[in-house]
């Protein structure tokens, strides 16, 4: 599988791009500020306009699916066209898509992004530097039992 198939792929099932790791969202409207399996930053240390690129995503790919349900509606219905009805699926159409559609856009961003900046090794070692090292463990050595009072 290509890397670029495999990055869109990870971001379809909202996971991280990078890595497939799950659980980047803290709700549905925010992402982490890391990726919590590899530490990808998921801002890419842009400004707070980063995510611009993934709202302008969602407004284009509902918007879209508008037209195309407008048009694929219109020749079906072709000659009469129920334009009350159209109205009533329409305006909450337009109203419901993009919340539902938001995360989805965030990490189709993301992997857009990496498609053109892939992660840079320091990007990740932040995460591997901020991790607590493992302390080896002492071998369990059994204790002879306490006498009873």
């Amino acid at each position: 599988m290509t890397r670029i198939l495999r990055l869109f792929l990870r971001a379809f099932m909202l996971r991280c791009p990078n890595c497939g790791g799950g659980g980047i969202f803290k709700s549905w409207f925010r992402l982490r500020e890391r990726c919590p399996t590899c530490g990808l930053p998921l801002e890419r240390q842009e400004s707070e306009d980063y995510f611009l690129g993934g709202m302008m995503l969602n407004i284009i790919v509902v918007e879209l699916a508008f037209v195309f349900g407008l048009i694929l509606w219109g020749v079906l219905a072709w000659p009469n066209i129920p334009w009350d009805l159209f109205q009533d699926v329409g305006v909450p159409f337009m109203i419901i898509a993009p919340i539902l559609f938001y995360p989805l856009s965030k990490t189709l961003w993301l992997a857009f992004d990496l498609v053109f900046r892939p992660a840079r090794p320091e990007e990740l070692r932040h995460h591997q530097s901020s991790q607590p090292p493992h302390a080896p463990q002492a071998p369990h050595t059994p204790r002879a039992p306490e006498p009873l009072p």
